[in-house]
């Protein structure tokens, strides 16, 4: 999709706003690559037991050879036991309109896009899957999906079902754009949904269900747009874990609809250095969540890095609306902040978050900000946690659900079935591009 510097923020916070820097997705349309380089013409066939070798070979016999082609893998089922390294490839496409199985059992990943530019993977009928069956090689298998230091993509109409591993790792690189999947991962941790660092990227109309990461921004990012995003029984979107030398600023989360799972959002990390600045969260839909808005940078999961903290300053949670299971047993908002390095400028507006149980109590430790919680105003030196009893905020209600809505994740012990792709992602709105099927 084409877009040119569209300011993304409906708000200015602390004298910045975030936005995305410059246009995303590939320079050349679909329709101006114009050779088909089909897997079945490289040695697969529908039904292979191992279509592997006919990627490789069609990318490197045909895609690299021919400037303005298509790697295409036609409708119908394949198994998939030998990874596939694409490095370099300029101007081309990877039609995936086929079913993938993982048969394979070593690690990696099944399919590594490595310098792309102007790159497009996607399926035209929106049907095209990774089926993984994780649960046969828990842990020990392949990664689906890791597209690395690529400018000028889109990854978009894919569904990714059960990587054994995280299933779509996006790792530098620049002008991004994801849009329109469906990930099914195992109700456990090691599933993450979508993991991205790089420059100007665009996520959007996404639905994760698993029990770790839902869309999470690593470490470095600038200039990213995350919205319309339905993490359905998912861990909950998060950003970290953050160590040393952070460098993450202008990124903007919005219209984001969670329901179950860990928490509505996360920043986590323990000591480290490095700064996260002019961040929105805005129009947060929560039902259900263990954790709500948590910031820990004293996360018990990592293990300390060196540094005093990495500095959290001018963020704004805006639009805030939805409750956790257990508001005395997990806040609905917490900011553990670093004493050795205090977090400023934070700024809740109209945040309202609550409990189903109908008490709740906040959080905060070295918290400096406006607009209620435990958050202390000005900018002064580290202090210990406060915990704050609270009420139900004024105005609270109920809120909004979507079709579609699970009721539990999947278990890590049996297959998971591929879904289709939802038509939208938040509450009352529709997704943003069209389904390429529906093109």
């Amino acid at each position: 999709m084409f877009i040119t510097a569209i300011t993304i923020f409906t708000a200015l916070f602390a004298g910045a706003s975030a936005q995305l820097s410059g246009r995303v997705g590939p320079t050349t349309a679909l329709s101006q690559k114009k050779t088909v380089c089909n897997v079945l013409n490289y040695g697969g066939k529908v039904g292979s037991s191992d279509i592997g070798p006919a990627i490789g070979s069609a990318f490197t016999n045909c895609v690299k050879k021919n400037s303005g082609s298509v790697l295409y893998v036609p409708p119908g089922n394949y198994n998939m036991a030998t990874w596939q390294t694409l490095n370099g490839g300029s101007n081309w496409a990877f039609q995936m309109d086929g079913v993938i199985t993982r048969t394979g059992t070593a690690g990696g990943h099944m399919i590594y896009i490595g310098t792309a530019n102007n790159f497009e993977m996607f399926s035209s009928t929106s049907a095209g899957a990774f089926q993984g069956h994780g649960y046969q090689v828990r842990n020990t298998g392949p990664r689906f999906l890791r597209v690395v230091n690529s400018v000028n993509w889109s990854v978009h109409d894919l569904i990714f079902v059960d990587s054994p591993e995280f299933h779509v790792i996006i790792d530098g690189g620049s002008n991004g754009e994801i849009y329109n999947l469906a990930i099914r991962g195992a109700n456990l941790g090691g599933s993450d949904g979508i993991d991205i660092s790089g420059t100007n990227h665009w996520v959007h109309d996404v639905e994760v269900t698993n029990r770790d990461e839902c869309v999470t921004v690593k470490n470095p990012a600038s200039n990213f747009l995350i919205e319309r995003i339905w993490c359905n029984q998912s861990g909950g979107s998060a950003m970290g874990s953050l160590s040393t030398g952070i460098n993450i600023k202008n990124i903007v989360y919005r219209n984001i609809y969670t329901n179950g799972g860990n928490q509505a959002y996360m920043i986590k990390s323990n000591g480290g250095s490095g700064t996260v600045q002019n961040v929105l969260f805005q129009n947060f839909i929560v039902r259900g969540t263990a954790y709500g808005l948590d910031v820990n940078q004293l996360w018990a999961s990592q293990t300390p890095a060196a540094g005093a903290g990495v500095k959290l300053q001018n963020i704004t949670f805006q639009n805030w609306d939805g409750y956790v299971v257990d508001g005395v047993q997990r806040p609905p908002v917490q900011f553990i902040c670093a004493t050795g390095n205090p977090c400023t400028g934070i700024s809740l507006q109209n945040v309202k978050m609550w409990s189903a149980t109908g008490k709740a109590v906040n959080k905060c430790q070295a918290a400096y900000g406006t607009g209620g919680s435990c958050l202390k105003a000005g900018s002064g030196g580290g202090y210990a946690q406060v915990t704050l009893t609270v009420s139900e905020p004024s105005g609270y209600t109920n809120p909004q659900s979507m079709p579609g809505d699970l009721a539990a994740g999947f278990s890590p012990t049996a297959a998971i079935p591929i879904p289709s792709i939802p038509t939208s992602f938040y509450p009352g709105l529709p997704q943003i591009s069209p389904l390429a099927r529906n093109k």
